[in-house]
């Protein structure tokens, strides 16, 4: 093993460092990116164990859990059997996760090996690592977006569902009341699915360009974006039992999208300004943190009413 050949890449993930982490010791995540089963506790100086078959050829490597720091870094040696290398310590690698904070939405995450046994070796194990680091990439970014859409819409749910009845449809001087806010949710986010779905187009322009932009815009709560007409809701009372299950249902469907669809096909049934077309991706990112923007609003309106 030559440790003076060494491998380094960094990506940015759109998740936070609590759901990279957790997709990193994931059994999910070498079964997917390895065809291998895990078995370890990852803590300090115990062994890890990867079985599978790869190209349809069986194996079994291992290693040993050297550093974790939960959320930010994991260290541990690696031998293959693939290798035709004798199991001593001076034939095991060294793999090297690190994850870095970009701010609460995003995290930046380097994997660095130390050691290979020659050229190939090299160059099969950086085509290994692109296709993992893939892998983990998207899984940490719908696992993400799952978790903070179930956080969002719990809380808009048990904030509607405390609301009285005469609150809740009270008039707001210059502005929708809390139930026309709701409504205007409903509104933009019923039948996600089918509108995702409904014009997939393949795009070579990356699927999360506008993800830092589309976030940005979002949580600026000072710039004050002008709904479309056909978003605007009636000036009538609702029915917030309705707009509960609704909502559910919303919370439901988005879910289902994360996990179902392809997150990198563009949508070209409606181009959003100033973003233009946008992919599956950045759709249900402008959904959650839409509906985000919103339940602060309704936390503004409570607080004035």
């Amino acid at each position: 093993m030559n440790k003076k050949i060494t491998f380094s890449t960094t990506t940015k993930i759109h998740a936070s460092k609590e759901s990279v982490w957790e997709i990193l010791l994931s059994d999910d995540l070498y079964q997917t990116a390895w065809d291998a089963k895990l078995k370890t506790s990852w803590k300090p100086g115990t062994n890890i164990q990867f079985n599978g078959t790869w190209e349809n050829v069986e194996y079994s490597d291992k290693g040993m859990v050297q550093i974790i720091e939960k959320n930010s870094f994991l260290k541990f040696s690696y031998w293959s059997s693939f290798w035709n290398a004798p199991d001593i310590p001076e034939e095991y690698c060294n793999i090297s996760y690190k994850i870095n904070s970009l701010d609460n939405f995003s995290c930046e995450l380097t994997i660095f090996q130390e050691g290979f046994r020659d050229e190939k070796h090299y160059n099969d194990t950086v085509e290994l690592w692109n296709h993992t680091f893939s892998i983990i990439k998207s899984k940490s970014e719908e696992l993400y977006l799952t978790t903070l859409n179930n956080k969002v819409c719990d809380k808009l749910i048990s904030m509607v569902d405390s609301i009285s009845h005469e609150l809740y449809n009270k008039p707001v001087p210059n502005g929708w009341n809390i139930a026309q806010v709701i409504e205007h949710i409903i509104m933009g986010n019923s039948d996600l699915k089918q509108f995702l779905t409904e014009k997939p187009l393949d795009s070579p322009t990356s699927y999360d360009i506008h993800i830092p932009n589309i976030r940005a815009m979002m949580l600026n709560e000072k710039d004050k974006q002008k709904s479309p007409d056909f978003l605007i809701p009636s000036s009538k009372k609702y029915d917030k039992e309705n707009h509960k299950t609704q909502l559910a249902k919303i919370q439901s469907e988005i879910n289902d999208c994360i996990q179902t669809l392809d997150m990198y096909k563009k949508c070209g049934a409606f181009e959003l300004p100033p973003f233009g077309l946008m992919s599956v991706y950045e759709w249900l990112n402008f959904s959650v943190f839409h509906i985000s923007r919103h339940v602060n609003q309704i936390d503004q309106l409570v607080k004035k009413l």
